[in-house]
């Protein structure tokens, strides 16, 4: 909250200095210093995370052109999150810790029971150009922006930067608690999905969620 205090404040310094500029250019203004504000903050203090590896049994997510399979991946990523999660005194929720399937809304549930919790779910993302590359991060409201901003920053240091964007996806609009959902990288690209199938890259993507994460709690 003091974080929004201080950019607010300093938006409306600007606003006041700049009084003779056009309404338009006021506007761009905001918009940056809120975009930066907001991608700069926590979601407040949480100890635990709820993380959710995508797919899992019969539901294999997406196949890579190499024939492997997203649940693997995502499980396995979000056991790299939950080690390291766990080495800053993290408490950690996992929604699966195998190769079963979990209903969404058992998903969501899980999160929802928890109080000062927040949720990130984990995947891996395939397109129909081939070329697709790239880390992208989803939030379905306000609240849960900061976290998702704070993980696609780190990301962005080891893979492509496809942003930070908004999304109706089940796990994120039926959750109470800040949420955001993570595609790590696209199984349809032969160049991606080589380095997805090394552990160390992937050590590498959960190490920066789990930065992200952590720089969300403040």
């Amino acid at each position: 909250m003091r974080g929004y205090l201080l950019c607010l404040g300093a938006l409306v310094f600007y606003f006041l200095r700049m009084r003779g500029i056009t309404s338009a250019a006021i506007l761009a203004i905001a918009v940056v210093f809120l975009t930066g504000c907001a991608s700069s903050s926590g979601v407040g203090r949480f100890r635990t995370v709820v993380v959710d590896a995508g797919h899992g049994g019969i539901d294999k997510g997406a196949r890579g052109v190499d024939g492997s399979l997203e649940k693997k991946y995502a499980l396995d990523t979000a056991k790299r999150v939950e080690r390291g999660l766990k080495r800053n005194g993290y408490r950690v929720i996992m929604t699966r810790k195998g190769d079963y399937f979990v209903p969404l809304p058992t998903r969501a549930a899980i999160s929802n029971r928890r109080r000062g919790a927040v949720f990130v779910s984990i995947h891996y993302n395939w397109a129909r150009n081939y070329s697709a590359s790239g880390t992208e991060t989803f939030y379905y409201n306000s609240r849960s922006y900061p976290l998702a901003a704070n993980i696609q920053r780190e990301l962005s240091r080891v893979s492509g930067n496809r942003g930070v964007k908004r999304a109706r996806f089940h796990v994120l609009r039926n959750n109470a608690r800040p949420a955001a959902l993570v595609e790590c990288g696209f199984l349809s690209s032969s160049y991606e999905a080589r380095k997805i199938r090394s552990g160390g890259y992937r050590q590498r993507l959960a190490d920066a969620i789990v930065r992200g994460i952590i720089k969300s709690s403040r």
